[in-house]
């Protein structure tokens, strides 16, 4: 009797185990070298196939479900440069319980098949600060061979996770299959229009995602590439467990508003707070909050590390020395003590994360704001050479999730409230030396918004190098045999209590390389005065949404003073005229530059904005075309002739 009950246990345990996928999946017992278009084989690497599989195996003795992670990749590796890119396999272990198998093998042109020595599997630990891997290299990659790598990993439990799925090289099909049985789930894929179907696995619920021909990502200007890619996003959750998106919303924004809108200000604070607006009169909310961020950003210091007591208010405010989540304990109190209402932001950098309100993923909570809702201003914590504004540029365009003092909530898009926040307004008045021996360049120069945050920036926290590169910027970029005559800068000083106060600097330079002599005329190299462009000459096809950094705005009035006794020529070069207008009629871009002559003065004006950080990608020949009117100005060249 004994036998057999224990013969029934063991037939369960089998089954259990042989309903599990990754143990039943496996590659081809006779691989074969794959077709490839001829445009595949001009490639570096083509990826024939990447599959991944995320599977969720309950056992009824545990509290909580198996979580098995397999992927399988084909790689066509056809040079040199594509065998350096995969010849060598990473496998992340963070929050891995155990790798339970792992093979690989490269299938040369003539057939020839080189298996992986598990002997060579290395560990390595923390590689740039990435975590944990497991590493081995790939034997017998040629041109033309392909490299095949299977494993499995079994990994810690978690209710969410997510896989990029787009990669820098072509996959010509990729496959998540996400397999959770009877549990309750969700998934979700970005930036495809293909969806997940129903699927079977041994009887189990499953959903699978097939996307075929998906182009390699590329790094283009003016995109936001990484954030780009094609992705995928789920949640399982425990036996018998249903959780709501607004649940999960519900729940971060209760503790993160216990954690940061105290009840009482502690005795510290009242303390800090009476020296901050000592002897300050006038203060509205703007200055109260901006005296906040000075002092602050004056007298704590962020460490990055996961010491508890960087986290603790006590500890920060008697030491001045905080976590960048720590401080914004310091800044509720100082704010709550000085009757600033304010709003916590989670968001995440959009050049790295695309936050979705819609689904909930722990990946994209990694950037915190404070929002002033009565200024529409933001404060940025962590950064130390920002003060409050507008939101900071790696930020703007997402959106956040905003914790009201009542911890509730609700999401908005971090728009920039001023459209011409970021600007720069530039004044030159241009002669010539001895009969044209020299051009002399005298300028005035405001920079305002994130250009004055940079700029102050630079001066204040660089090194000695990087301030001289800067004044190279400031004193005309690209002109290169310069000669400074004068340079003089104003409100350099990091800390404002007025909005938006421009950075200034005046300056006088002296060039011979901007003129050409032709025998009784002279060229002048009048467009490279506006400094180094940037261009987009890009004759393959665009990939990414337009995203700028900022928008921004440049007003330039450029007098040229021509010399006695000479006309000038080749004014029509300056007249330029470019514009970009969206699909709701509104011009939204431009560059345009014109001229007048008055007495001996030619008299240029240039105007050039970007009203929005976000562009049309069915409009890019127009955005392109913007862009390159300034790469086109700054080519322009007018011609004095002497007066016969």
């Amino acid at each position: 009797m004994i036998k057999k009950i224990a013969l029934i246990a063991l037939l369960i345990t089998s089954t259990s185990s042989f309903a599990q996928h990754y143990k039943t999946y496996d590659w081809e017992k006779k691989p074969k070298l794959h077709e490839l278009t001829d445009d595949e084989k001009k490639a570096s690497s083509v990826a024939i196939l990447k599959k991944v599989i995320v599977e969720y195996d309950v056992e009824e003795n545990s509290p909580e479900p198996r979580v098995y992670e397999t992927k399988h990749t084909i790689i066509r590796v056809n040079d040199d440069l594509g065998i350096a890119q995969h010849n060598t396999v990473y496998i992340p272990m963070y929050d891995v319980k155990q790798l339970i198998d792992v093979k690989a093998r490269t299938i040369s042109p003539s057939g020839k098949v080189v298996l992986l020595n598990e002997d060579n599997i290395k560990d390595v630990s923390n590689v740039e600060e990435y975590g944990d891997f497991k590493i081995f290299a790939i034997e017998g990659a040629e041109s033309n061979s392909e490299i095949e790598v299977l494993y499995t990993v079994e990994r810690e439990f978690e209710i969410y996770g997510s896989e990029t799925i787009q990669s820098n090289y072509k996959i010509k099909e990729a496959q998540f299959l996400f397999i959770t049985g009877k549990l309750q789930s969700n998934v979700k894929a970005y930036r495809t229009l293909e969806t997940f179907e129903p699927h079977r696995i041994n009887g189990d619920k499953a959903k699978l995602l097939t996307i075929k021909d998906i182009p390699a990502m590329v790094d283009e200007e003016y995109a936001t590439p990484k954030a780009n890619n094609i992705a995928v996003v789920y949640q399982c959750f425990l036996k018998g467990q249903s959780i709501t998106q607004n649940n999960f919303w519900r729940n971060v924004s209760n503790n993160i508003g216990r954690q940061f809108f105290p009840e009482t200000v502690v005795s510290k604070a009242k303390e800090d707070v009476n020296t901050i607006v000592a002897g300050i009169t006038d203060l509205n909310n703007f200055k109260k909050a901006a005296l906040v961020d000075i002092f602050i950003k004056s007298n704590y210091t962020i460490v990055k590390n996961n010491n508890q007591e960087l986290s603790d208010l006590n500890y920060i405010l008697t030491n001045r020395s905080s976590s960048d989540y720590g401080i914004l304990k310091v800044y509720a109190q100082y704010l709550t003590a000085l009757d600033v209402e304010f709003e916590i932001v989670i968001t995440s950098n959009r050049f790295l994360n695309k936050f979705d309100p819609e689904f909930f993923v722990p990946g994209m909570l990694r950037d915190f704001l404070i929002y002033i809702p009565s200024e529409r201003k933001y404060i940025a914590p962590d950064r130390f050479e920002a003060r409050i504004g507008e939101a900071p540029f790696n930020i703007l365009g997402n959106y956040g999730l905003f914790i009201s003092s009542d911890f509730k909530h609700y999401f908005s898009k971090i728009i920039q409230e001023d459209p011409d926040y970021s600007r720069i307004r530039r004044d030159m008045n241009i002669s010539f030396k001895n009969n044209f021996e020299s051009v002399t360049i005298e300028q005035d120069q405001e920079y305002y918004g994130h250009w004055s945050e940079t700029s102050r920036a630079v001066l204040n926290l660089s090194t000695e190098q990087g301030i001289t590169e800067y004044k190279d910027y400031l004193t005309g970029s690209g002109i290169e045999d310069k000669e400074i005559l004068s340079y003089e800068t104003f409100n350099t000083d990091m800390n404002q209590l007025e909005y938006n106060v421009p950075f200034k600097v005046k300056t006088t330079i002296s060039s011979e390389v901007l003129l050409e002599d032709v025998g009784d005329s002279y060229i002048f190299q009048i467009g490279l005065v506006i400094g180094t462009q940037s261009e987009l000459y890009q004759e393959t096809e665009r990939i990414n949404p337009i995203e700028m950094i900022y928008p921004n705005r440049y007003n330039y009035e450029i007098i040229v003073t021509i010399p006695e006794g000479h006309t000038v020529e080749g004014l029509e070069s300056l007249m330029i005229d470019k514009r970009y207008v969206a699909v709701n009629g509104k011009e939204t871009a431009k560059f345009e530059s014109n001229y007048k002559l008055e007495k001996n003065k030619i008299i240029i004006t240039i105007e050039e904005f970007y009203k929005t950080h976000e562009f049309n990608l069915n409009k890019y020949e127009e955005f392109r075309q913007v862009i390159n009117a300034a790469s086109d100005f700054n080519k322009a060249a007018i011609l004095f002739k002497a007066v016969e």
